[in-house]
């Protein structure tokens, strides 16, 4: 198996190639299956018989594997993306015949190889576009939020109509077919490596980095742990499969519309900070809305949008100003797997001990509170805009 030794596309022509087509498919792809374990978790509860804490460990199974992966996107990356989606396919179709114990397991491998194939997608492309870094992280996290949108209804309509392993085996299926695919269609040649570090007069927020890895893992969390348990909240509020779809459509919809404003031309670079400071304002919102109005849909569905909106922006942003500072070993897809696999735990751990779903969601709000402060910390420092030196 070869990948082609064609030539890779110049710059401007990245968006009509088929190469970049696969690559925006693959990634569409990931943001539908991340939200397999959270909107099929109570399917997979009743089949393997878990309580809530022993959900929260297959979450944390699933986003450790995450994380896992982003470490081990090194070498070739387009290999690398193979690599990833033949891993992903392996691990989705392990659910459909795992055992209780094999689950964790199963879910580890799936997370694992989404990790790999997401994080190699977004360093290929921040390489093949170091001047609108950005821009492009923001482009593919939109691409992956019309995914996540997606997701629900089309897991949860495939359930009700045919069965779970049918639904795991058809996503396995595509994921095999992207990788087949990407063998033929990827460039040999590699996208050249950014510098380890950047002026700190390039970065839009003069701060320093740690404060921005900080952010990561909140972000990425609050994505993941509202993602996560908001289709079995909804099931336990008593809502029927049609309110449960849309409460899970609406954050996810919510992720899309505020990954589409934040992709248009020069609206991330101009107002970041207003971003920054507003994202976990929303969050808090629609995180409390969802707590306190639990047994009116209408009210649910309202804090799910909200929490969407706050929530969708940040990750792009943070991930494309760190970015420019070079990638630092993969650092920051680190923090945003350590974020994302603990969260969604310990709400199951909370919700467990106290046997409420509710209480366990608090979690995420606590998340949204430090989330706000560490913005404010982050952005005190005023912009400056950059000048050319002399």
């Amino acid at each position: 198996m070869a990948l082609d030794p064609r030539p890779e596309p110049s710059p401007g022509n990245l968006r009509e190639a088929p190469a970049t087509s696969l690559l925006y498919l693959l990634f569409a792809s990931t943001g539908a299956a991340i939200v397999i374990p959270g909107t099929l978790l109570s399917s997979l509860l009743l089949r393997w018989s878990l309580n809530d804490a022993q959900a929260g460990l297959l979450f944390f199974c699933f986003f450790v594997g995450s994380s896992a992966g982003a470490l081990l996107s090194r070498g070739r990356l387009a290999w690398s993306i193979v690599r990833g989606t033949v891993l992903t396919a392996a691990g989705i179709a392990l659910l459909s015949a795992a055992s209780r114990l094999g689950a964790f397991a199963a879910m580890l491998l799936f997370g694992v190889g989404l990790g790999i194939a997401m994080t190699s997608i977004s360093l290929f492309q921040s390489r093949r576009r170091p001047n609108i870094r950005v821009a492009e992280m923001t482009r593919l996290n939109l691409i992956w939020a019309v995914g996540a949108v997606s997701g629900p209804a089309m897991l949860l309509h495939g359930v009700a109509r045919w069965n779970l392993n049918a639904v795991l085996w058809a996503a396995a299926a595509e994921f095999l077919l992207c990788g087949v695919i990407a063998t033929i269609v990827l460039p040999s040649s590699e996208p050249q490596r950014p510098d380890a570090t950047l002026p700190m007069e390039q970065m839009s927020i003069r701060d320093a980095p740690w404060k921005l890895l900080a952010m990561v893992p909140l972000a990425t969390g609050l994505e993941a742990g509202i993602g996560a348990w908001l289709a079995a909240y909804s099931r336990r509020e008593g809502m029927l499969l049609a309110a449960t779809i849309s409460t899970v459509t609406c954050f996810w919809l919510g992720l899309l519309l505020s990954r589409l404003v934040q992709s248009i031309p020069g609206f991330a670079a101009k107002f970041q900070r207003h971003t920054l400071r507003l994202s976990p304002i929303l969050m808090i919102a629609g995180t409390a809305l969802l707590l306190a109005f639990a047994h009116i849909q209408l009210a649910v569905a309202a804090g799910a949008l909200l929490a969407g909106l706050g929530v969708g922006p940040l990750y792009p942003l943070i991930l494309g100003l760190v970015l420019d500072r070079g990638e630092a070993r993969n650092l920051v897809f680190l923090a945003g797997g350590i974020g994302s696999s603990t969260l969604p735990l310990l709400t199951g751990i909370v919700s467990d001990r106290t046997g409420s779903l509710t209480i366990g969601l608090t979690i995420p709000l606590v998340a949204s509170i430090a989330m706000a402060l560490l913005a404010i910390d982050a952005t005190r420092v005023r912009l400056s805009e950059a000048s050319p030196k002399r």
